[in-house]
């Protein structure tokens, strides 16, 4: 598969993945948040700057899935051949904080009077981030391995005959 479509395939997954997972996120907090025992969809700063919890909800679903499809079609720059792997992590690691904070600014997850949650969040985003990362290194070792082991097979197998 070349890089295009891989990008436009992960975006595409990411997207999904995103309106998802950020709903699930976002109600969880904003329900526990306000806990008047009603299920909230999106942050009551963000429903009053929007107007209406419709409209929040339609607009948060559109831009959750823009973060995703960054955080998954961004993940390209991992299979660039002539990129080292700290580039790749390094630029993916931007984009994705970058999309972040823009984010959750926009959709008032987090707002810039109290520094003490943005790097709350932070640290929570890091964590996560370096979870996935090193979960997914983990995975390509294991592959690299069972591959070494096959190609060691084979040629065994060519030495024999």
């Amino acid at each position: 598969m070349n890089i295009k479509n891989r990008a436009i395939t992960l975006s595409s997954i990411g997207f999904a993945l995103g309106v998802v997972i950020c709903q699930i996120v976002s109600a969880s907090i904003a329900t526990v948040w306000i806990g008047d025992g009603t299920l909230h969809l999106c942050v009551p700063e963000f429903v009053e700057f929007v107007g209406s919890e419709l409209w929040a909800f339609i607009i948060q679903s559109l831009v959750c899935g823009l973060y995703g499809s960054i955080c998954f079609g961004g993940s390209t720059v991992y299979y660039l051949e002539d990129w080292s792997m700290v580039r790749a992590l390094v630029t993916h690691f931007l984009m994705t904080v970058i999309s972040y904070y823009l984010v959750g600014f926009f959709l008032r997850w987090f707002s810039t009077d109290d520094i003490s949650w943005c790097l709350l969040w932070f640290g929570i985003f890091i964590l996560v981030y370096l979870s996935i990362w090193l979960s997914h290194i983990l995975i390509y070792r294991a592959q690299m391995k069972e591959i070494n082991e096959e190609l060691g097979m084979l040629r065994e197998l060519k030495q024999t005959t």
